[in-house]
């Protein structure tokens, strides 16, 4: 297939001053990666180089994964130039919930309008992909006509590149002392991600406050809010902005905790699983692939989240238990390499899809 594929992170990037999006701008490059390997044609339009494919008007895909108005002029634009060929997929990475008091304030105006967009955004394509069933449910409610399928599929992550090296500790424990003083043997609780307020900053400052002698490292671009602000009062509370190699800090790490109030998937979460990490996490909907008391705690209050994290530092064998059933679903559900092949054949799919709708409109 000939694929257009379409993202435009440099304007969140520029918007939001940080160096990654996180997991959206991870997969898309690993879809990008994986169906060329697949020994598919991908241009994206930040190219300045026009492929001769795309001169010649032979495009059979038109892809997103952002959300942005370009991104729609952009989707509009080519649909239209390759409407006799091209059917339009697009990675919905991105609902209302997820956003609120994140990209916008969490207002009813802005929610309105946000919803409206989507709507207006994802009823381009002949056929959605999104992370989880929780998403999909999510993007089913924005829709009073539904004229495309929404399939859930995992971001997956590539596995064979969080193998474990011995240096990976060694170094994150080195970066924690050299700029934190934090002793080598310290216990370390690790969360991982942007930290906007939907993440559950104030959680995380209010759990750490429970636990003087443990040190609570937050790694991924800071966004400043009051909430941050506050957990750095405590001399426990560590935020290290961008860290260069993620998998440092995960084996680095004694434990995972996630405080998120809503995700779409959460992808912090499965790189633990792989890393082996014991995993104490917020009950939510897209957390489904983890089930408590057996491959990690799940916590619905603060109380709930002190007691996972003593009973995981405490009990050698639930600690194992869990990371042994983390790892094993991880790898059964989130291989990339899986991810891969079920994307080529949604792709696919979306054309039979365009040739069903042409044959309705002419009719």
């Amino acid at each position: 297939m000939n694929i257009i594929f379409i993202e435009n992170f440099q304007i969140y990037k520029r918007f939001t001053n940080v160096k990654t999006i996180g997991g959206i701008e991870t997969n898309t490059n690993d879809v990008i990666e994986e169906l060329k390997k697949r020994g598919h044609n991908i241009w994206t339009p930040n190219d300045q180089k026009v492929p001769e494919w795309v001169r010649n008007g032979d495009v059979h895909i038109i892809a997103a994964s952002t959300f942005d108005p370009i991104t729609y002029m952009q989707i509009s634009k080519y649909k239209k130039k390759f409407r006799k060929t091209a059917a339009v997929v697009i990675h919905g990475h991105t609902t209302v919930e997820d956003l609120k008091g994140n990209f916008l304030p969490d207002k009813p105006i802005f929610n309105i309008i946000f919803k409206f967009w989507l709507k207006i955004l994802y009823g381009t394509a002949h056929l959605l992909i999104t992370p989880s069933n929780y998403s999909k449910k999510c993007l089913k409610q924005i829709q009073t006509t539904m004229t495309y399928p929404i399939i859930p599929v995992s971001n997956g992550i590539r596995i064979e590149q969080f193998i474990e090296k011995e240096s990976y500790r060694n170094n994150f424990r080195k970066f924690l002392y050299k700029n934190y003083e934090i002793p080598n043997d310290a216990k370390i609780i690790l969360n991982v991600g942007l930290s906007w307020k939907k993440k559950g900053v104030n959680t995380f400052g209010e759990i750490a406050k429970e636990f003087p002698k443990y040190y609570f490292v937050w790694v991924g671009p800071i966004n400043k809010n009051p909430d941050i602000d506050e957990a750095l009062k405590l001399n426990n509370a560590i935020f290290t902005g961008f860290y260069p190699d993620i998998r440092e800090a995960y084996y680095g790490a004694d434990l995972f905790l996630n405080t998120s109030y809503v995700e779409n998937q959460g992808i912090p979460l499965i790189e633990a699983a792989i890393c082996k990490l014991p995993i104490v996490a917020r009950d939510l909907p897209a957390y489904d692939w983890l089930h408590h008391d057996y491959s990690c705690f799940k916590a619905n209050s603060l109380d709930e989240f002190i007691a996972g994290i003593k009973e995981l530092i405490n009990n050698d064998e639930k600690r194992s238990q869990y990371i042994s059933n983390a790892y094993q679903d991880a790898v059964e559900l989130h291989d990339f390499r899986k991810i891969g092949e079920k994307i080529e054949r949604l792709y696919l799919k979306a054309l039979k899809i365009k040739e069903i709708w042409d044959k309705k409109r002419k009719a």
